[in-house]
């Protein structure tokens, strides 16, 4: 889901970005969750506005109508400015690390355990419940009753009180299973990473080349990043600070380690 809304943000830069996704849509649509797409347009630039031109692919290409409470108003005379979506692949490959979310959904369903397993899985911190509900998108309530049962089940770890508790999942106990740690995406809490860039990116194309001075450049960038403050500190550890000034070089320093740390994910 945060794939997909990144890509419909960022396509303006990369416009081969539509028939990578259309055509991964059309063949893999039933392994995305439609709620989740909903809880986080929200977060990404564009995000909501673009979807019904998402749906509009999953509905007429996969014949897939979950995603029509994401058009607008359920609308079936909804215009697409896109051409019609080209066949370039035979599905989605779910048995790999980068889709292990994926792979936990076809074995488990369109679930908060699969997607809540996925993410404990590639986390490389402890996760709180408030911290897990928020970067996947879903209800506090459901990420802990989920917790409870993988608790139940022995497949959880904890650490602190109930007031503060903080849970992980050994991966090591998984690689066999899985086929190895290779097949264990490190992503975490990636999310707010590229909900960053989404709107650092967004920023840059419709507002960054009317600023004239540094000191204003970064005085915006600063404001950009200020709404995603809190998710980043939950998405950091301590070896990486937001910036908080208005020198442009320590953003572009910050932007740097940011982009360092998506590639090292994927």
């Amino acid at each position: 889901e945060v794939l997909c809304l990144a890509s419909l943000t960022l396509e303006p830069h990369e416009p081969r970005l539509w028939d990578a996704m259309a055509d991964w849509i059309r063949t893999g649509s039933m392994l995305v969750s439609v709620q989740r797409l909903k809880n986080l347009s929200a977060s990404f630039p564009r995000g909501a506005a673009r979807l019904p031109e998402l749906s509009r692919v999953a509905i007429d290409e996969a014949k897939d109508a979950r995603w029509r409470s994401l058009t607008r108003a359920g609308a079936r005379n909804h215009s697409v400015t896109h051409k019609p979506v080209k066949s370039r692949s035979a599905g989605p490959s779910i048995a790999t690390g980068p889709a292990l979310t994926l792979r936990l959904r076809s074995v488990f369903g369109i679930s908060v355990k699969a997607d809540l397993l996925a993410f404990l899985l590639g986390s490389e911190r402890r996760a709180t419940v408030s911290g897990a509900a928020a970067t996947l998108g879903y209800g506090a309530p459901a990420v802990f009753r989920a917790l409870q049962d993988f608790n139940a089940a022995d497949i959880l770890r904890t650490w602190g009180g109930p007031g503060a508790a903080e849970y992980w999942v050994d991966p090591a106990r998984w690689e066999a299973l899985l086929g190895g740690r290779e097949q264990i995406a490190p992503w975490g809490f990636w999310c707010e990473r590229i909900a960053l860039a989404c709107d650092v990116a967004e920023w840059e194309e419709t507002k960054g080349g009317r600023v004239a001075s540094e000191y204003a450049r970064g005085v915006a960038l600063r404001n950009v990043v200020e709404k995603h403050r809190a998710a980043l500190a939950r998405a950091f550890d301590q070896h990486t600070t937001v910036p908080d000034t208005a020198a442009v070089a320590d953003w572009k320093a910050f932007f740097d380690i940011l982009a360092r740390q998506i590639e090292a994910a994927g």
